[in-house]
Parts: structure tokens; sequence; C-alpha cells
């Protein structure tokens, strides 16, 4: 079974896998920035040195190098996300963490196709945080993907520890989106809608209410055919489906984003949900930009193909 014990993964504002050629210039981006001077191999010396420095001058980088079993790299990604980053997004709200990110090379290729970074908030790395990490262990109930577990969809290559040296790097904004394009108001739209997303499909992997609180607005409505039948709920209504318990067969449900729209202060999102080869729903999301935070607003699904 593969583990991580949180020696070894930068932002959590990526919650869909990118694709293609995409993936390998974001794996180059960051293998060019792991070169960067700012960032030195941890050892017990650099270790003193850097605690000596004082916690605002260094802080700990950790990244778990990931090898897929074949053909699993995308559910491995999903396991990660339902379980390690479900964590992991506990200690950041907690300040346990600065941030988390999945990267990968989108193929089966090479000694490791993925890699997951967490950058701590100081010197000390693991051994700061411990404690509070243990709690957070015990209390997460794990999300197996497609009735599979870590040992069925991938290994750990290898781990690593570096140091980040002050002035700290903000990686999300030196790595380059598609095509070279510098950062923009809609890019930056598109991933906080993503995340908002995120949320979302989250809440139906885990079964808890709490992502889906965090993702709708409390006046949101959702509506959608079941056969011919037209099913209403109020936010209300619709979170108690939501008890902390996964319904079964959760896991195996298939989640991708189609497409984003985004007009001003409001977003379209359109989703696919594939539950079996001849079973799936299309829903379409209504967002609503809310004192600067995107919020579901509205849910409307259908039965597909």
């Amino acid at each position: 079974m593969i583990s991580i014990s949180r020696k070894t993964a930068v932002s959590g504002a990526t919650p869909t896998s990118t694709g293609g050629l995409w993936r390998r210039h974001v794996v180059s981006a960051l293998l060019g920035i792991l070169a960067w001077p700012t960032l030195a191999l941890a050892g017990a010396n650099s270790a003193a040195a850097a605690l000596q420095a004082g916690p605002s001058d260094a802080r700990v980088v950790t990244l778990t190098y990931l090898k897929s079993a074949p053909g699993k790299l995308s559910q491995l990604e999903r396991y990660v996300r339902a379980n390690w980053f479900a964590m992991d997004e506990i200690a950041v709200k907690r300040g346990l963490f600065v941030s988390y990110v999945w990267f990968d090379t989108g193929s089966d290729e090479g000694p490791w196709n993925a890699i997951v970074m967490v950058t701590y908030r100081d010197a000390r790395g693991f051994d700061g945080i411990a404690k509070d990490w243990s709690e957070i262990r015990a209390a997460h109930r794990e999300v197996r993907i497609d009735g599979a577990g870590q040992a069925d969809l991938g290994r750990i290559v290898e781990g690593r520890e570096v140091f980040e040296r002050a002035p700290f790097l903000n990686l999300a904004a030196a790595i380059p989106p598609p095509g070279g394009a510098g950062p923009d108001a809609g890019s930056a739209d598109e991933a906080a809608i993503r995340a908002v997303v995120g949320k979302y499909f989250e809440g139906g992997m885990t079964g808890k209410p709490g992502p889906i609180r965090e993702a709708f607005l409390p006046s949101a409505r959702i509506e959608g055919l079941r056969g011919d039948q037209l099913v209403t709920w109020s936010f209300d209504e619709y979170v108690r489906f939501f008890n902390g318990t996964p319904a079964p067969g959760a896991e195996r449900i298939e989640r991708n984003i189609t497409r984003v729209a985004i007009q001003g202060d409001s977003a379209t999102a359109q989703l696919r949900l594939r539950f079996s080869p001849a079973q799936a729903l299309d829903e379409q999301l209504l967002l609503l930009r809310i004192n600067g935070e995107w919020k579901i607003t509205y849910k409307s699904y259908v039965p597909s193909q």
C-alpha cells in the first residue's frame, strides 16, 4: 500500500488534470524551477543551518515521485486528490502547510510519471507538524477509486526534501500558462471556477457536506430529470444527502468538466458524470461571483449516454 508520511506535495488551485503537451510543459517548468539556487538539498548540516537562520528564512519543500500502474495515471491522480489532498487541504487551512500540488507527464513512460509537492511553513518541515498531522490522518477515511486502493494504482519511486530560501518563490506565478500567454483575469477566474467545481466533486466522492457547503450558495436550487419526472431540491434538502459517508459506487464515477464559459460576474460549467459505459449524467452549473468568490447558484442535470 502506498502511504505518505508527509515528509514528502504547490497550489491546490488546480483541481483537474491538465492534458497532453501542457502536462509535459508544466513538469519541465517545475524541474527547471527546482534547479534554481533558491532550493538546496536538505541534510543534517543544512537543516541545522536553516534552523539557525530562523524559520522565516527557509522552508522545507518535499517531492514525492510516483509511478502509476500501466494505464492508471488518471485514477492514481484521483486517489491522491481524494485522500492525500483531502488531508492536505485541512493542513493548509490550519496553517501547517503553505501549499500542495500534483504534476504529471501525461503518459506511462519513464521511471516516474507524477510528482506530488508540498511546501511547509518553515525549516522544520514535517517534524514541526507531526502531532497535528497524525490527528488529521486518524480522522480520514480512505476513498477508493473504481474499487481500487493505493497499491493497485501505483507506487512511490522516491522522496526528496529540499530547502527553499527566502525570498520565497511563488511557483504558481513562475510556471507559465499554456501557449506561453501571461496570466489574465479570464484564466484566473476559470481556475477559481474549476476549484469550486472540484469542491463539488470532492463532496460527491467523499459524501462529506463541508465541500458542498463551500461550493454552493445556501439559496442554490438543484433540478433534474429522472426519466420524464422533474425533481427539484432546495439546497437544504440537497445537502442532507451528504452525511459523511460516500454513496455506494461513488468512487467509480468518472467526473469531468467539459466546458467553462465566463461572462462578467456569471459563469456556466458543463459537466459529464459517467457511472458506467452506458449510463451518464450531463450537468450544468450556474455560478456567480459574489464579493470576489465564485459560488454555484443553480445545478441542473439530465440523463445521457
